[in-house]
């Protein structure tokens, strides 16, 4: 390392090393463009997407996630990762939530095909060619709507009517189309009990309530600068996790747990996002549940954002 380099270049390089975050971000990006989740735009002639308002959204480059270490946000960055936020999670947070989803049946179908739909211990996952994918009906359209009151909202403060949550279309007014995160790369959740400590910080376990998970990561010092997975960063993840290793993330009847969501909240319905793949019906499921449910068989993920 260069001696001109000053402390922060070398906190920064060290971080970059650590994560290997050139090579995850080519592997994420070979994953979101097989997957068709990224496109080439016609305009600026990049990989990116388009939004739900039909703007195009470029994929950030590797230089310019790199610029995003910052003397602001170098601390929290260097203390999660040594808690185990090492997975670079490239969220196309502002792209139509009903494109995700049919990207992701999609890639179920075509792994199953191919007899790579797998757990994480390898055997081969049944799913019904049929009906590989259910949807809560609540999801098509939700991220389109104008009032928060009647479609889904993010990142809320509180899972009630007082959320301060925010709409997709309101996300792309502050400027915000791509989310750039760190996550734990865990596709099982670990149960009550298992959850492993490092550098001080209990992972989250399964058989708590969305608003318990949410309250901790608020209130409890261990938990600073994360916040709850959204709908697409499930969804996102677990389409990354197919394409990169054949894998399907949250196998309830395997070796992991349902996830709520709890970065995305559907006011109305007063429920939460979450995800599971279901052996006993050979399906994957998206549906909402209750802030106040607690499940043994559901845990929840959340994530640390680079950019600000």
């Amino acid at each position: 390392m260069p001696e001109s380099l000053q402390p922060f270049e070398l906190r920064q390089e060290a971080i970059l090393e650590r994560l290997g975050l050139k090579a995850q971000w080519e592997s994420r990006v070979k994953a979101l463009y097989d997957s068709h989740v990224l496109e080439i735009l016609p305009e600026t002639e990049r990989l990116g997407f388009v939004d739900i308002e039909g703007h195009e959204c470029p994929l950030p480059s590797y230089e310019e996630i790199k610029a995003m270490i910052t003397p602001e946000n170098i601390e929290l960055l260097e203390a999660k990762i040594s808690q185990g936020f090492t997975r670079l999670h490239l969220v196309p947070l502002a792209a139509p939530l009903d494109t995700l989803i049919a990207k992701y049946k999609a890639l179920l179908l075509q792994k199953h095909q191919e007899g790579k739909l797998l757990s994480t211990k390898g055997d081969q996952l049944p799913l019904n060619p049929d009906n590989p994918l259910y949807v809560w009906d609540q999801y098509l359209g939700a991220d389109t709507k104008d009032n928060p009151e009647e479609g889904i909202v993010y990142f809320p403060q509180s899972l009630d009517r007082n959320h301060q949550g925010q709409t997709k279309k309101q996300l792309i007014e502050s400027g915000l189309s791509w989310s750039i995160e760190l996550i734990e790369d865990l596709p099982d959740l670990p149960a009550e009990g298992a959850g492993e400590e490092l550098s001080g910080r209990q992972q989250l376990e399964a058989n708590r309530t969305s608003k318990e998970y949410l309250q901790a990561l608020q209130n409890d010092p261990q938990y600073r600068g994360e916040r709850g997975l959204s709908i697409e960063g499930w969804l996102i993840y677990a389409i990354s996790m197919l394409e990169e290793q054949n894998i399907q993330i949250d196998d309830w009847r395997g070796q992991g747990k349902g996830c709520f969501n709890f970065g995305s909240y559907f006011p109305a319905d007063s429920l939460v996002s979450y995800c599971v793949f279901y052996r006993d019906y050979s399906l994957a499921i998206l549906g909402g549940n209750s802030p106040d449910h607690r499940n043994s068989s559901y845990g929840s993920r959340s994530s640390v954002k680079i950019n600000a």
